[in-house]
């Protein structure tokens, strides 16, 4: 990066005086954990529509339902296991990642510079009238974040509180951290992370009406039973169908090329997949009514944190595309005028972003509080550090 010029360079100071003197929120999409993990995109379509045809017969239908969660798993679950499992990660970037540890190497190192960075700045604040917590908004059911925050040995409150038997509560979250020194009795308040999981996460599990903390055994769960079916592969059905026509294969050809394929029992596997507590990728997003719950909760603190006075968010990661959340989002921002909006693009067109916010007549020329980012192409996690935070701490420490 330091062979080109820094376009945030002129604003960085601005911004710098806004973190330091504002409530941090980040809001983070599933952009950032790529392409470690992916998206099956076109899967709310396709759940939804096999929901709608009763024309289909049950046991087809049942593995429609199977391979298409299979699908979900291989792309979006199955590699927290080597998240999980990995002892040790190379603190370099390969610039071209072939293979899925260099794609986690890259990953994860974008992630550590992130949270360490934030944390340094957050610790360096120079107003004591704003408290040092950062609210961690994610939809991403990843552990990425929490994996890389007690890897750092950093604070943060994840909503559970328990030791033999973790608990998840909202009243778990926003709580302060000192430390106080051994000789003169001074006290100092810690940076701390409050992790929101919108989405759930695959280290959740229903237990009665209480949502415990699980690790990642119900991964572990899901992977068993995958291992014993042949499932119908519709990762690659949508990629053939992608590289011929660019755009992503219809249901209808799902379901023709299930009806070629042997007929397994694939009841284990889905009882396994569905004991994850996480937003399904349909319209009816809800299992159960605690979980419900939890979302409803977390999503309305998180509309509590964008009104408070001086607040600012950054968008990472996120295409606009939770109907929830655009709309949250986009409320506070034209009743908040104190709130400024950070929206960050992967890419210089932004079209996913721009599409998405179309739904809502939304033109981002109408709101002065938010700014799209879209100066490089190819923004990802460690080219932000690098840009942006790493300049913001370098500028506070040079103060």
């Amino acid at each position: 990066m330091s062979a080109t010029p820094n376009p945030f360079e002129d604003k960085l100071k601005t911004w710098q005086n806004i973190i330091q003197d504002c409530n941090i929120n980040f809001l983070i999409g599933s952009g950032l954990s790529n392409p470690f993990f992916g998206t099956l995109g076109n899967i709310e379509i396709w759940l939804t529509e096999l929901e709608n045809d009763t024309s289909i017969k049950a046991d087809l239908r049942d593995y429609i339902k199977a391979s298409l969660y299979a699908s979900y798993f291989v792309v979006a679950m199955q590699k927290n296991i080597l998240l999980y499992d990995i002892v040790s990660i190379k603190d370099e970037l390969v610039s071209a990642p072939k293979n899925d540890i260099e794609k986690l190497q890259n990953t994860y190192k974008g992630y550590k510079d992130f949270l360490r960075l934030i944390n340094q700045i957050i610790y360096q604040r120079r107003s004591n009238t704003v408290n040092k917590q950062t609210n961690l908004f994610t939809t991403n059911i990843d552990i990425f974040l929490e994996k890389v925050i007690e890897d750092l040995n950093l604070h943060f409150n994840d909503g559970f509180n328990g030791v033999f038997k973790k608990t998840f509560s909202l009243s778990n979250f926003k709580k302060s951290f000192y430390q106080k020194s051994l000789h003169y009795d001074n006290i100092a308040e810690i940076p701390v992370y409050n992790l929101l999981k919108i989405h759930g996460s695959i280290t959740w599990k229903l237990e009665g009406n209480q949502l415990i903390f699980n690790n990642i055994d119900t991964i572990y769960s899901i992977q068993e039973e995958y291992n014993k079916i042949k499932f119908l592969d519709i990762i690659k059905l949508d990629n053939d169908y992608w590289n011929k026509h660019k755009k992503n294969i219809p249901f209808k050809e799902i379901v023709k090329e299930a009806q070629k394929t042997t007929i397994i029992d694939t009841k284990d596997f889905v009882s396994a997949y569905e004991k994850l507590q996480v937003v399904n990728p349909t319209k009816a997003k809800f299992k159960d009514t605690t979980f419900n719950k939890s979302y409803y909760e977390m999503l309305r603190l998180y509309a509590n944190e964008l009104e408070k006075e001086n607040s600012v968010l950054f968008i990472f990661g996120f295409s606009m595309a939770d109907e929830h959340i655009r709309d949250i989002t986009f409320r506070a921002i034209r009743s908040n005028p104190t709130l400024k909006v950070f929206i960050s693009s992967y890419t210089k067109a932004a079209t996913d972003i721009v599409s998405n916010l179309k739904l809502d007549n939304i033109d981002l020329k109408d709101f002065h509080n938010v700014e799209l980012l879209t100066e490089i192409e190819n923004f990802n996690l460690n080219v932000i550090n690098e840009t942006i935070f790493k300049k913001m701490l370098d500028n506070i420490n040079c103060d």
